[in-house]
């Protein structure tokens, strides 16, 4: 499987280009999508999009109640003045560390989705790393916090929902799995546990996150990437805004159609 492809849409018809983005899907962990025509509506055409791709998961949560489910759709990513930095990284321009969206999730979503309505000033990228890349890169320079990260089942928590996986899960076939929400810890976890999550991401943060390892995903406004949220580890650059909605994106997850 390829880590990163992009495609360009010709069409401004969400199923053709569902079609296009299914494809690419099947062989690449990450897929940005360019559309070339004008696209009109954006969350009437990404709707269709998404719908044709796979089942939404519904992902919308509210900030203010410790990440309550809404039940929604769509979850927004923007930045608001009104809102500290250290309240939260989806109003916030501070950069954001390498992680999983669906840590906690028990039922998680397959395929993550981000499209732009506003691009930042400066900066903003989406990052990605790829599994075996992250691997191979352990095991040659830590390859001791490897062996406990692929062997301990760790408990990510937010508000009433949990999920136990090890971070990393390196599949009979070979694959490489991530589960990983630094923030996310579940507070009752075992001190071993809450050491090993604090190793990996000082980590991640130290020898990873502004490595040549990164990928970096600019969207402008109207385009979109999609990922297979367990096959990589996401992140996000800090960015330069001026105000309110200077930066905005809508996110949701699927289940992929088979």
């Amino acid at each position: 499987m390829e880590f990163l492809t992009e495609i360009k849409l010709r069409t401004a018809d969400p199923m053709e280009a569902s079609e296009i983005a299914r494809k690419a899907l099947e062989g690449s962990k990450v897929v940005k999508v360019v559309p070339e025509w004008y696209l009109g509506d954006l969350r009437a055409f990404y709707d269709v999009f998404t719908d044709n791709i796979g089942v939404a998961q519904n992902i919308g949560e509210d900030f203010t109640k410790g990440g309550a489910q809404t039940g929604e759709k769509w979850l927004e990513i923007r930045y608001d003045a009104d809102i500290p930095d250290v309240s939260a990284y989806r109003h916030s321009k501070n950069a954001q560390p390498l992680h999983t969206d669906e840590s906690y999730i028990p039922d998680p979503a397959d395929i993550m989705v981000f499209y732009s309505v506003n691009k930042a000033l400066k900066g903003g990228a989406t990052t990605f790393v790829d599994g075996p890349v992250l691997v191979k890169y352990l095991q040659e320079n830590a390859s001791e916090l490897l062996e406990r990260l692929t062997t301990a089942p760790v408990t990510y928590r937010k508000s009433e929902q949990a999920r136990t996986e090890k971070i990393i899960d390196i599949k009979p076939d070979g694959s490489i799995h991530f589960n990983f929400n630094y923030y996310c810890i579940d507070k009752n976890e075992t001190e071993p546990n809450k050491t090993l999550n604090q190793n990996f991401f000082d980590f991640l943060q130290s020898y990873v996150a502004h490595s040549h390892m990164i990928e970096k995903v600019t969207l402008n406004p109207g385009e979109a990437v999609l990922w297979w949220d367990e096959l990589v580890l996401h992140g996000r650059t800090s960015y330069e805004v001026e105000k309110t909605d200077d930066r905005f994106i809508w996110k949701t997850g699927f289940k992929w159609k088979a």
